[in-house]
């Protein structure tokens, strides 16, 4: 019987000691009890976050893109999640760079010469 005791007191402490450590990494969400975004929150935080990457390197053309200080639209991701979004946001503004025309010398060259 002191056996199983024992037992249950380490997994207590063990899974107190494992929820300690993750509630502390990550600020509590308000919108759920648990503090776990729903699907859909998460669905467009990741987008908001994804967006304020591709505008940082869009801001930062043939520089580094320093994925810290965490844009304030990234916050709640987990850091995984952030990787995804970070990388997602990167693939944008390359994406983007790419559609417009270098030096400003595409249409708008195109329509002063006449």
């Amino acid at each position: 019987m002191g056996t199983r005791t024992a037992e249950a007191v380490a997994a207590i402490a063990i899974t107190l000691l494992l929820t300690g450590c993750s509630a502390s990494a990550d600020a509590p969400d308000k919108s759920t009890p648990s503090g776990t975004p729903t699907a859909a929150e998460k669905a467009e935080t990741t987008r908001a976050c994804v967006d304020a990457i591709a505008d940082r390197a869009a801001a930062h053309k043939g520089g580094a893109v320093r994925s810290h200080p965490v844009p304030a639209p990234c916050a709640r991701l987990s850091d995984a999640d952030y990787l995804d979004a970070y990388m997602k946001g990167l693939e944008q503004a390359h994406r983007a760079e790419r559609k417009t025309p270098q030096g400003g010398t595409g249409k708008a060259a195109d329509g002063g010469g006449g």
